[in-house]
């Protein structure tokens, strides 16, 4: 039993639902939200196992706007979590040479993954659910990435105000200086998306 076989059941399962296969990802696009289940083996022989990935295109675009080239590298996702935390909160690898083993992952991305995918729908649901909105500004820790993507988000959302102040957020002495300066520069573009608006 090879890694191919849990490839072939993933393919099998997944392309009904639409998704297309990249290597050891498959993909759909439902509006502005990508989708992606990724086939993972251990190179340590631990086995297979599924990730799911969800991220916003819509927010990405502005992301790799303010951010140029550099945009792609650094990108924010959406969530992401792997299938055996779906089922039961543990972290689950499918043997290589377990017979059922292939039809076994299938099953479970169909039953614990792609319900997964429609938990978070809404702007709303991305800024609270992906990126903490409740007590953003308060928590601590900083986490540069997340606070560009709620800001995004909020930005999109109309809540320009409340965007500004996530990007506010007081600097820790232990923040991370790339995560500051992301932080800064989104600041910087949403002052300026707030000149055009007054122009």
């Amino acid at each position: 039993m090879t890694r191919s076989r849990y490839a072939k059941a993933l393919h099998e399962a997944l392309t009904p639902l639409g998704f297309i296969r990249h290597k050891d990802d498959w993909v759909r696009i439902r509006g502005e939200i990508w989708e992606c289940v990724n086939r993972q083996s251990s190179w340590v022989g631990a086995g297979v196992t599924a990730n799911l990935m969800v991220r916003n295109l819509e927010t990405e675009r502005l992301y790799v706007e303010i951010f140029q080239a550099k945009g792609v590298i650094g990108m924010p996702w959406g969530a992401s979590t792997r299938i055996g935390t779906l089922i039961d909160g543990y972290d689950r690898w499918w043997p290589k040479d377990e017979p059922d083993g292939p039809m076994e992952m299938a099953d479970a991305v169909l039953q614990f993954g792609i319900p997964w995918f429609d938990r978070v729908r809404s702007l709303e649901e991305q800024a609270e659910l992906w990126y903490g909105r409740e007590g953003a500004i308060t928590r601590r820790g900083y986490h540069g990435p997340s606070l560009v993507g709620l800001a995004l988000t909020l930005f999109r959302m109309g809540e320009f105000d409340e965007a500004l102040e996530v990007t506010k957020k007081p600097v820790p002495r232990t923040a991370i200086a790339s995560s500051v300066e992301m932080v800064a520069q989104v600041r910087a573009w949403l002052e300026r998306q707030l000149r055009k608006s007054l122009d």
